[in-house]
């Protein structure tokens, strides 16, 4: 369905904005039907709010992995600095958590829901901690939303969802989309329901889907009883999938991409579908149905909002955590610093704003918090370290960045610690050594106490957009690479941004001994 937006008012309002962000799992730019690089995708919906606002073609994330960059759009921050890393058992203090966007709208005012998945883990309680603690259940007024995978067919894993009368996530989201912004005394379905939503009052409503994520993709069976699109969706058309320019079938790699001591090209089985044509096919046909399901979520969230006069005043961002690749250089996965793990859908409608624009600025995860929070005349804290993206929507000139940092963190299943540098015509890449991977609250600064570097890719993006040809090892390229090399080392003082530890819960900080030894070394790093 595909809605219209029938005389909007594009007057400044005056009240606090509503904000609804809708996240995505794993889905890359170019499955972003207004991206125009695919062919195929229907997304009229997310295409209608790029068309009536504004779409970010330069829109990346600092860490191209779940749970870090799930936490950097909630803080601000990078990872180097929040500390929630990939498989490290870090967990958010309940106090760096007060100062994430969500919380911060709270406080000033908003009522708030989370819907779908989380993949932040956050607080310790006699519960437990993470995922177990409960914080981040009591921490906003509705919550339907299970911790870690979803599944397609979720029900079974996470309790929350029992009672709900779809089987499948795409439509359990919906139901609990309905039912945040009903104004009615309950729902049929309300078994989370703790409130009627006060029409006096904005809303903030965080909308997290495991789409098109393959933990949620490879686990589609095309029950009878599943609605249309997620059986026949697009088969029809899969003679019309094209394979990446760069796909090569895993069995024919003659030459890795990385050298087998920064990366050996094995990852994680549940990717093991980008191994062959037939099976990158399924993934992608499963990919343009679930994210098409998505659009429809988001066409029928416009019409409800619209239905009750909200759609004026109401925020709409549609993001993702990141890309991923789909057998680019014969690789599956994610966490590596090429623009198809970085590059991600943004986009932002923004009612009083100047809209019907492409902002081509480099932007960033860690810009979302910021926007929203001055957005709605909330202050932003000193610790977040994106800018507000309002100048860019209102199409001001202000002086924006000319480019950033990304990084991995992420030690476990032979992925290797990564940093980048991106600017808008070259990419500089540098991966450390897997032997000398030891606690991550050390490896989160050991470029800082002298560790070098064994491996470094350099591309010029403007005549080279695929990263294919490494230029690093050039005698032409020297100069670029040294400028680079030092431009890295300067972004990645401002990514840490101090000498303290991140504020995290870590389960071997039980050790007394080792604690006071890590804080010692971190209040003696030289960051100026």
């Amino acid at each position: 369905m595909l809605i219209f937006f029938a005389g909007q008012v594009a007057a400044q309002q005056t009240e606090k904005p509503n904000i609804v962000v809708v996240l995505a799992d794993d889905m890359r730019w170019d499955y972003l039907g207004a991206a125009g690089l695919n062919d195929i995708i229907e997304t009229p919906n997310l295409d209608m709010l790029a068309a009536k606002g504004t779409l970010f073609s330069n829109a990346f994330v600092t860490s191209a992995i779940c749970t870090p960059s799930r936490t950097s759009i909630l803080t601000g921050m990078y990872e180097r600095k929040h500390g929630v890393t990939f498989g490290s058992n870090s967990v958010m203090t309940e106090e760096a958590w007060d100062n994430t966007y969500p919380m911060l709208l709270r406080k000033s005012g908003y009522y708030t829901g989370w819907v779908g998945k989380n993949h932040t883990p956050i607080g310790k309680s006699d519960k437990g901690l993470g995922y177990k603690s409960g914080v981040m259940e009591e921490s906003f007024d509705y919550w339907r939303a299970g911790h870690g995978h979803l599944t397609f067919y979720p029900k079974d894993q996470h309790e929350i969802f029992s009672d709900a009368k779809a089987d499948n996530q795409i439509d359990i989201i919906q139901e609990a989309v309905d039912e945040f912004l009903s104004v009615d005394e309950a729902l049929e379905t309300s078994k989370s329901f703790l409130r009627t939503r006060p029409q006096d009052q904005p809303f903030c409503l965080l909308i997290n889907f495991n789409v098109p994520h393959s933990n949620s993709t490879n686990s589609m069976k095309q029950r009878s009883d599943d609605p249309a699109l997620y059986r026949t969706g697009y088969r029809d058309q899969i003679d019309q999938l094209t394979l990446p320019e760069t796909y090569i079938p895993f069995d024919s790699v003659q030459t890795p991409k990385l050298p087998v001591e920064v990366y050996s090209g094995e990852y994680l089985s549940s990717y093991d579908w980008v191994k062959s044509k037939e099976s990158l096919h399924e993934n992608q046909i499963r990919t343009l149905e679930t994210v098409t399901g998505m659009d429809q979520v988001v066409g029928n969230l416009v019409q409800e909002l619209d239905s009750q006069g909200l759609l004026d005043n109401t925020i709409l961002v549609f993001t993702s955590d990141h890309g991923i690749l789909h057998g680019e250089y014969g690789l599956g996965g994610k966490t590596l610093l090429y623009d198809v793990d970085l590059k991600i859908p943004l986009v932002i409608y923004a009612p009083g704003l100047e809209q019907q624009q492409v902002v081509d600025d480099l932007c960033l995860n860690i810009d979302l918090g910021p926007t929203l929070l001055d957005m709605a005349g909330v202050a932003i804290p000193e610790e977040m370290q994106g800018k507000s993206m309002k100048p860019l929507i209102e199409n001001k000139q202000v002086a924006w960045r000319t480019d950033f940092f990304s990084e991995n963190m992420f030690m476990g299943q032979n992925y290797p610690r990564t940093e980048a540098v991106r600017t808008p015509d070259w990419k500089y890449i540098r991966y450390f050594s897997k032997e000398k991977d030891q606690h991550h609250i050390l490896s989160l600064i050991a470029p800082f106490l002298g560790e070098e570097p064994i491996y470094e890719e350099l591309y010029d993006l403007k005549n080279d957009p695929n990263e294919e040809n490494n230029l690093a090892f050039e005698a032409s390229s020297q100069a670029l690479l040294q400028m680079l090399r030092r431009r890295a080392t300067e972004l990645l003082k401002e990514a840490k941004g101090d000498n303290e530890l991140p504020e995290t819960y870590i389960s071997s900080f039980d050790d007394e001994e080792f604690k006071t030894s890590v804080e010692k070394t971190y209040k003696d790093l030289k960051l100026d």
